[in-house]
């Protein structure tokens, strides 16, 4: 989608929005506004990305954000109406490694230079029935078959319309369409598409999706969801999951299910794959410990969609992905809440993941690891309060057959400061 045209959809979008909300408002302009929402969140976010083993150059990048976000309440009338509305903005602060693409900021491939700056707006429109939500316009979906990513600078967002409905107990229904997606590292919209490496792009017309939430007990939850990128792929996700108690500590056991095939037109060819994954989690006062096995079944990698589009419904999904075809990963995560030593606010991590069997046509032993560290401290009172720094170190080792790949493996650090400030 060109930018005139994103600009003229969202505009309308906007109208029809405020238009529907100044006829509540007009109504019930109270619970409209006192039941809104407004957040400024600023994050400087620094990383860089070193190539040990090879003469690759280092990539990389200094920049400071600031997103504005408006949710109102509201209105009293016998369909409820709401608007959000949104702006995201980022500006590089440094030169260093900016000629360079490193999937976090725009590059200008015609000037070989990442952006100076770029931004993201948007503007959703929210009817509202008992407990059933419409929503249109852009959309920030957390599902088995789209997310959003919040790992880098500006958030993913997408455009479409979700329906979401809680008036059966214990069920959540979730259904709707995204056609577009605004990704993390681009100030524009642009149809759905696969996450392909350097193959064409073919772009979808959108992505339908029904998902089904349901809590059998207290204890134990289900959920069923499909999503159909058309003319892409299919996906069929399943999870089973329980949960307990022993004492004082918490237990989960969680078992996801993945199966995707192509669909329609195929424009990547056919598409087998299919991933089982359980996961403990285990939660002992100040202690979290996480592990498990994800195995990946066929041919093909797992389906992500274009625009770095995270998959966290994958248990073992990481900075790697661990999505290669017929991929056994075994993880673990260990986190501590140093609250326990009086130290509040502050919390370090580790994770470990193993992947391993990895089909590649004429080579065998194929691995992967991940290794990360993060340490994480928000101001928990005072004139700062709500403050935030987290420091994050990854490595990463990638073999194919005997052979270590020069040149792929890297090591990676982060540091994010941020601040998010509620009117």
């Amino acid at each position: 989608m060109s930018n005139n045209k994103q600009v003229n959809t969202i505009f309308k979008m906007s109208c029809i929005a405020l238009a529907c909300a100044v006829v509540g408002i007009e109504q019930a302009s109270a619970a409209f506004v006192e039941d809104s929402k407004t957040s400024l969140n600023f994050r400087n976010f620094y990383i860089e990305r070193e190539y040990p083993n090879s003469n690759a150059e280092n990539i990389g990048s200094w920049s400071q954000a600031a997103m504005l976000r408006f949710e109102s309440g509201y209105t009293d009338t016998p369909v409820q109406v709401g608007l959000d509305l949104s702006g995201q903005y980022a500006y590089r602060l440094n030169d260093h490694n900016a000629e360079r693409l490193d999937t976090i900021l725009p590059y200008d491939a015609d000037k070989g230079e990442q952006y100076q700056d770029y931004g993201k707006y948007g503007a959703t429109l929210k009817l509202k029935y008992s407990n059933t939500e419409l929503k249109i316009g852009e959309l920030r979906p957390m599902t088995p078959v789209a997310f959003i990513d919040d790992s880098r600078q500006l958030v993913t967002t997408y455009a479409g319309v979700m329906l979401e409905s809680k008036d059966i107990k214990d069920l959540k229904i979730t259904a709707g369409k995204l056609t577009h997606i605004n990704s993390r590292e681009d100030d524009d919209y642009e149809k759905l598409s696969l996450f392909a490496g350097n193959a064409p792009r073919y772009e979808s017309d959108g992505l339908n999706f029904l998902g089904l939430d349901y809590n059998f007990t207290p204890a134990v939850s289900g959920a069923y969801w499909y999503g159909q990128l058309e003319d892409i792929y299919q996906q069929h996700y399943a999870n089973l999951a329980y949960g307990t108690k022993v004492g004082d500590t918490k237990i989960k056991l969680d078992a996801r299910y993945f199966h995707n095939s192509e669909d329609g037109e195929a424009f990547y060819g056919k598409i087998d794959n299919q991933s089982y994954g359980v996961m403990t989690t285990i939660e002992d006062g100040n202690h979290l410990l996480m592990t498990g096995v994800r195995k990946n079944d066929g041919p093909s990698t797992f389906p992500t969609l274009a625009g770095y589009a995270p998959q966290p419904f994958l248990h073992a999904w990481a900075n790697l992905g661990f999505v290669k075809p017929d991929e056994l990963t075994w993880h673990i995560l260990y986190a501590y809440d140093f609250k326990g030593l009086g130290v509040n606010g502050l919390r370090a991590t580790a994770r470990y993941l193993h992947g391993s069997e990895i089909s590649r046509p004429g080579l065998e032993d194929n691995s992967e690891i991940e290794k990360s560290l993060a340490l994480r401290y928000v101001v928990p009172e005072g004139k700062l309060k709500g403050l935030g720094l987290e420091l994050m170190h990854i490595r990463t080792d990638i073999k194919y057959g005997t052979v270590y790949q020069k040149g792929t493996e890297y090591n990676e650090n982060r540091a994010i400061v941020t601040y998010n400030y509620k009117f």
